[in-house]
């Protein structure tokens, strides 16, 4: 986050974490909502464990993860990685960014030692619908508008081909990944999903695990 040190180990702890929270046995037992929150603070303890046995103090970062089941997707974040919803010709920003007065100073990070509460949100999907996860990397240099046009008009590979050069072309770090999912043709309760994406020193580690075909950008 920001470039501190860590970043990557931090990024990599908090995605395992989270992923074997939110599908562990447990946590099925809970409402997604809940399930997904409980999951982005245990990112949080596992990033300042993973931190104190490296010596790493401060390791930090970003998180954005989207839970899907049905026509239902829970969003929950930390910091200033986004969530978008693009329905038709419409893009909408889904979370708020916890951020301060600065461009680097984030306010809400999974590596907190005073812990976390993350903003969740529920949405409901229509077939068509796409869900981009992605960084500042991203947001800094490409407004809403643009991105919206460029998904709009290619399918996913394509979309986040042009998502990247688009952001590259106008003085993005080159290293960069987002996560883009689209629902389609009314199977959508077929689906069950957990995509997440980490910011590292301005880029991302996007993965997703489901139970269906469920396409990713990296």
């Amino acid at each position: 986050m920001g470039g501190e040190a860590g970043g990557e180990m931090a990024s990599a702890a908090a995605i395992e974490a989270l992923a074997a929270s939110f599908f562990s046995p447990g946590s099925r037992q809970l409402p997604p909502a809940e399930a997904l929150a409980a999951a982005i603070r245990g990112a949080n303890d596992a990033v300042l464990g993973a931190a104190g046995k490296s010596g790493q103090q401060g390791a930090a970062s970003t998180l954005v993860a989207a839970a899907i089941a049905g026509a239902s997707a829970v969003i929950g974040n930390l910091g200033d990685s986004r969530a978008y919803l693009l329905r038709d010709s419409d893009i909408r920003l889904v979370t708020a960014d916890h951020a301060g007065e600065f461009q680097s100073s984030i306010t809400r990070f999974v590596g907190d030692p005073r812990g976390v509460q993350p903003d969740v949100f529920v949405e409901t999907l229509r077939p068509g619908d796409r869900i981009l996860l992605c960084s500042d990397g991203l947001t800094r240099h490409v407004p809403d508008g643009d991105i919206a046009s460029t998904v709009r008009r290619a399918d996913l590979d394509r979309a986040a081909t042009a998502l990247v050069d688009l952001a590259k072309s106008r003085g993005g770090e080159a290293r960069r990944t987002f996560g883009l999912s689209d629902l389609r043709h009314n199977i959508v309760n077929l689906i069950l999903a957990l995509l997440v994406a980490i910011v590292v020193v301005g880029a991302i580690a996007a993965l997703v695990f489901a139970s269906g075909a469920y396409p990713t950008a990296r």
